[in-house]
């Protein structure tokens, strides 16, 4: 299936991008049974959360015969969020399969030296991989914020996704900068929380590349529906 847009254009675009996560069936099947029209107005890019969709690859790729929207290939381990295994061997099986239909594709920094194969295989079928970073209870210092942004380009990864749960608006003040900081590569930054749907519109002003949104059903506090998100980056 020819990919719409390159994960090389992806990460250069100039405006900020709704990700529409899709994270069980049931939301799948209401994005494909949209039109297209219908689904670019969702979102920008649809990010698979392999892990919790749990279908096996072939079938997944049947479905996804037509779509045009770029995919974004996830499968999250389980101490940032998400239910796939923690050997990365197993993580990888579940990833590489579908290579070929990725746009881009999330490993988290915790694990990215025990995929290196995985990376490798994905730069190699033309996607691009984000190195991404999650803390479910706190912001954690500017040190650590500023050393996993550090941490990623020696690893072979082309971005970075920051996401982190704010506790209070000085730690949304530190997000800011950071997004809106120079850096060597292109970064998402999103906050969780009761501040996260303010945090998710000022850090896409401030440079937040990837803004994500849910399809179906939320799976992490302080989202906003992907559709909406689509509507309101334009306007900031």
């Amino acid at each position: 299936m020819p990919q719409l847009l390159s994960s090389k254009n992806l990460l250069l675009s100039s405006r900020p991008l709704a990700v529409g996560v899709v994270g069980d069936q049931a939301a799948l099947q209401h994005l494909l049974s949209l039109d297209t029209a219908a689904r670019e107005a969702t979102c920008d890019v649809v990010e698979l959360r392999l892990d919790t969709l749990n279908m096996p690859a072939a079938e997944l790729r049947q479905l996804l015969t037509g779509n045009t929207l770029p995919l974004l290939l996830t499968c999250r381990h389980p101490s940032e969020g998400g239910s796939s295994p923690t050997d990365p061997a197993a993580r990888a099986a579940m990833v590489e399969p579908l290579l070929d239909l990725a746009a881009l594709v999330d490993i988290e920094l915790r694990t990215a030296q025990q995929m290196q194969s995985t990376i490798q295989k994905a730069h190699a079928a033309g996607a691009f991989v984000i190195g991404s970073f999650h803390d479910f209870q706190a912001t954690p210092a500017d040190e650590v914020l500023e050393g996993s942004i550090s941490f990623a380009q020696p690893l072979g990864l082309d971005s970075v996704k920051i996401a982190t749960f704010l506790n209070s608006q000085d730690d949304l003040v530190r997000l800011m900068k950071l997004a809106s900081a120079p850096h060597r590569q292109r970064i998402s930054v999103m906050g969780m929380g009761p501040w996260g749907r303010v945090s998710r519109l000022v850090l896409a002003k401030c440079g937040s590349l990837l803004n994500y949104g849910y399809i179906g059903t939320s799976n992490a506090p302080g989202q906003w529906p992907a559709s909406e998100l689509k509507q309101l980056l334009p306007q900031l």
